[in-house]
């Protein structure tokens, strides 16, 4: 089997511990944040897959690094609602940080091979 991206690995990590949190969200926001919370990462996840197989690249991480901006914002009204613990949330910062640096790198790489 192929090893994946180091990007795609970090963000499915993350993908799953952060299911996990939504899950356990009040039932009124699990239905409207939590859903849209769900389909961001896995917005996210598809950016990074395609981005892998093809050719042009940058577009689809430029993508996802604004896609990864909105997730933070859902996430700090997630804290402000007092829906996830600040530890939780500042977890999911730390996380989404290093995907975006990860995302930066592969942007820049695949910037200066043109």
């Amino acid at each position: 089997m192929n090893e994946e991206l180091k990007v795609i690995s970090d963000f499915y990590d993350f993908t799953l511990w952060l299911v996990q949190r939504v899950e356990k969200f009040p039932r009124h926001h699990r239905y409207s944040l939590g859903t849209e919370i769900e389909k961001r990462l896995q917005t996210i996840l598809a950016l990074l897959l395609r981005a892998k197989y093809r050719v042009d690249k940058a577009s689809f991480l430029d993508e996802a690094n604004i896609e990864l901006e909105i997730l933070r914002f859902q996430l700090r009204m997630a804290k402000d609602l007092n829906i996830i613990s600040v530890k939780s949330q500042g977890f999911a910062v730390k996380s989404l940080f290093n995907v975006g640096s990860q995302i930066g790198g592969w942007l820049k790489q695949e910037k200066v091979s043109r």
